[in-house]
């Protein structure tokens, strides 16, 4: 004869019995934003319930995320195909959409930033440049690049050295000290300054006087050696002809000469503590440091003496 088995058996059996673990679930959303370059299953699923199976499912990378900006679609079933061997995908339950739109965020820059990139470059290097008011004008630029997001840098380059004249610079754009795009600006830099310009037209040999040159504001970007003040000009000598109305640059003047050809002049000949003077005439205009030949008046002879002041040159021998 059987016997029942007590109930108080039976309850104990009950809440001894291990508990049959729950399934992981994984849930796809339909649309997902990534920041990095890479998708990771979290970043397009819910996955539940918490725990260690749910931990090493979201670190996998799934697809590489779109260009900085874009989206790209992935299809849950290539995903959970690609996962078919993995062990931590085992017995995990799929639900979800079965299309994923994933969104790259992304830092824009503009035209409007990329010619605030340029005069910040231009103001950064205000010591190197002569004193003038810059404007960075008609640009040439994409109307928008997207960088990926994170820590931005970037690097300016002009197309001359000197920066002065420069028609283009390159920007090169670095993401958490990365480099990831490098963009070409092109537009027309002024820097417009008061410079002496001439108020008639100058034959090569004039000795400039105080009413033919004026201050006038100019673009001088063109310009190799502005002079930006009219005493650098008045009493210098023209090496070559200026136009009225152009801008006088250092390389066209010169010292006036202190000594004309025909000029009766002081000889000193001068050996170690000797000096010996004597007269002679210039057989050539001569300017301050400049070797002359001078006629000895005494001798006949021809010397070559060094041009030292106004009327007096100077011999060693």
């Amino acid at each position: 004869m059987k016997h029942p088995v007590p109930l108080f058996l039976l309850i104990a059996a009950f809440l001894l019995a291990p508990l049959a673990a729950a399934a992981t679930e994984v849930v796809f959303h339909d649309r997902a934003t990534v920041s990095g370059r890479s998708v990771t299953l979290a970043d397009i699923a819910d996955i539940s319930p918490a725990g260690l199976q749910a931990e090493r499912l979201a670190r996998i990378e799934v697809a590489l995320a779109p260009a900085p900006g874009t989206d790209r679609e992935l299809q849950a079933v290539s995903i959970i195909a690609q996962l078919r061997n993995a062990e931590a995908a085992r017995g995990v339950i799929w639900r979800g959409s079965e299309r994923i739109s994933v969104h790259r965020k992304g830092t824009r820059i503009d035209r409007d930033r990329l010619r605030q990139i340029i005069t910040g470059f231009i103001a950064d290097n205000r010591d190197r440049l002569p004193k003038a008011d810059y404007r960075f004008t008609s640009i040439q630029a994409p109307s928008e690049i997207v960088l990926p997001t994170g820590s931005l840098s970037w690097t300016v380059t002009p197309s001359r050295p000197e920066i002065l004249g420069s028609s283009s610079f390159s920007v090169v754009f670095r993401v958490d000290g990365r480099t990831v795009r490098n963009c070409t600006v092109r537009g027309h830099l002024q820097a417009l300054a008061p410079v002496v310009t001439a108020t008639a037209n100058l034959k090569k040999g004039t000795i400039i006087q105080p009413d033919q040159v004026t201050m006038a504001r100019r673009d001088i970007t063109g310009l190799q050696e502005p002079v930006q003040a009219l005493n650098k000009v008045v009493g210098m000598q023209v090496r070559r002809s200026i136009h009225s109305g152009r801008a006088i640059e250092q390389r066209y003047l010169e010292q006036p000469p202190v000594i004309h050809k025909g000029d009766v002049v002081k000889i000193f000949a001068i050996k170690g503590p000797m000096r010996i003077s004597t007269t002679g005439i210039a057989a050539r205009d001569g300017r301050t440091g400049d070797m002359i030949r001078v006629k000895n008046i005494s001798s006949s002879k021809y010397v070559y003496c060094r041009v030292d002041a106004p009327g007096i040159v100077s011999v060693e021998f």
